[in-house]
């Protein structure tokens, strides 16, 4: 039997989608949840979902998704506040300064450690996992910024680290990266196919586990729409994420997965 772990990384963007993540985790449709800590819903819904891990209690991981860039979410530490505003990097902008060696690394220190405070202190736990927005891990310069933060963060247990790698010479540096911080690496899979027709993705995932890896990650997007989802994403996204939605929650995703040996762990 494969084991894989299916999780949605962006709880705290909208009520709609912490809702539906909620719903899919307690009815054991889901096998790990990444919460934003950075967006201005998460003192709001922290909660909600720390009643969610009391009731699930080892079934499923809870962790953190950092983010250092992109919209909707804001700065945590004082430095990043300082340096950014209300407003954090852009992806290009990481990916430049990346390229030239010119990251604010003690910034990003900083950030990334009032986040995995933030989570801890609110949650009353200690992350399962981390993980990082819009794959900036691959960096390996901010790779190590998140290994040293996690570091110093001083966890009773080493949280997994989920891969934004799915195979090559990257992924093997990433996890030799890791090793040296004693942490170990969960290798990303293709994600849930992005489709809005529930029949399709219904057929898409009957091979779709075929190949993978055993405990790799596997990135699903699903959600239920609200006014804030409306407003802030295009309606061919809101439509991907109800048609995973209602595919997750359904018992033919389950026997999809049965017939495929596949376990959600």
């Amino acid at each position: 039997m494969k084991q894989i772990t299916l999780g949605a990384l962006d709880y705290g963007l909208a009520f709609g989608v912490d809702r539906a993540l909620r719903d899919l985790a307690v009815n054991g449709r889901l096998s790990a949840i990444g919460a934003l800590v950075t967006t201005e819903l998460w003192p709001r819904e922290f909660r909600p979902l720390q009643e969610v891990a009391e009731k699930v209690g080892d079934r499923m991981l809870f962790g953190i998704t950092l983010a250092f860039s992109g919209d909707r979410v804001l700065p945590v530490s004082t430095r990043m506040q300082e340096t950014c505003g209300d407003r954090m990097f852009t992806r290009e902008q990481l990916n430049r300064r990346a390229f030239f060696r010119l990251l604010p690394d003690e910034v990003l220190l900083d950030e990334a450690l009032a986040q995995l405070t933030r989570y801890s202190v609110l949650m009353q736990r200690q992350p399962d996992f981390v993980a990082v927005r819009e794959g900036l891990l691959s960096r390996t310069s901010i790779a190590r910024i998140v290994f040293k933060a996690i570091e110093r963060a001083d966890f009773d247990q080493p949280p997994l680290v989920i891969s934004p790698l799915r195979s090559g010479l990257k992924t093997l540096r990433l996890a030799r990266l890791a090793k040296g911080y004693n942490l170990k690496i969960l290798p990303s899979a293709e994600p849930l196919p992005q489709t809005s027709n529930v029949e399709e993705l219904h057929e898409l995932l009957l091979n779709h586990f075929d190949g993978m890896n055993d405990r790799s990650f596997v990135a699903a997007i699903p959600g239920k729409s609200d006014d804030r989802l409306m407003r802030e994403e295009p309606r061919k996204k809101i439509a991907i994420r109800e048609c995973q939605y209602e595919v997750l929650a359904s018992d033919r995703f389950f026997r999809t997965i049965d017939r495929k040996d596949v376990f959600l762990n």
